[in-house]
């Protein structure tokens, strides 16, 4: 009887620990997959840049949503002094982070007429109104992404910027698009619920 026992104590664990490897084999692929993407569509992003999306991927909005009110006054600021500026340079949904949990909705969604600031503000706030992290280790997660990233592309390796986004995700910081992104693609979008 005890030797079943332990037989079945033994396949158990094998099979949690499959899952559980198995499930980090697809975070790593996914991260992987992320970084060639970016890579390719934003020639010129750094490492700050893949900080950036997976963190709001981990996080979602919540750190820009101080009230309902400065939120719509923000968004109109925005949208004016955008309005005569090329946002093609960015897709008008794109997924955050490798999990894509969240989607940021470029303005040129309001300013082409496809939302109106109303229902994009709408979504932005739902998805920012509630505790969004994914789990409470990013500092562990941002060190795998890091890692994979670095392997994808050599050209991001910084150690000074990766000592901060180091120390960024050790506080669990958000970091804003590096000064080379926002210069090359003029980002301007909200984050909702994908």
């Amino acid at each position: 009887m005890k030797k079943r026992k332990y037989t079945i104590l033994v396949v158990v664990l094998a099979v949690g620990l499959s899952m559980v490897l198995g499930a980090c084999n697809r975070d790593q692929k996914a991260i992987r997959q992320m970084c060639e993407e970016i890579r390719v569509r934003y020639p010129s992003a750094t490492l700050q840049d893949v900080y950036k999306t997976c963190y709001q991927d981990y996080f979602g909005a919540e750190h820009l949503v101080s009230d309902t009110a400065s939120a719509r006054m923000y968004l109109w600021k925005e949208l004016e002094e955008c309005r005569e500026t090329d946002m093609s340079l960015m897709p008008k949904r794109e997924p955050t982070g490798f999990r894509h949990r969240f989607t940021r909705v470029n303005l040129a969604c309001v300013t082409e007429g496809e939302l109106s600031d109303n229902q994009l503000l709408a979504l932005f706030l739902e998805a920012a109104g509630k505790d969004n992290a994914f789990g409470d280790n990013w500092e562990e997660e941002w060190k795998t992404i890091e890692h994979i990233a670095l392997k994808v592309c050599p050209d991001w390796a910084d150690p000074e910027l990766q000592s901060e986004l180091r120390e960024a995700a050790q506080n669990k910081q958000a970091v804003r698009h590096s000064d080379a992104f926002r210069n090359t693609y003029n980002p301007h979008y909200r984050i909702v619920r994908n």
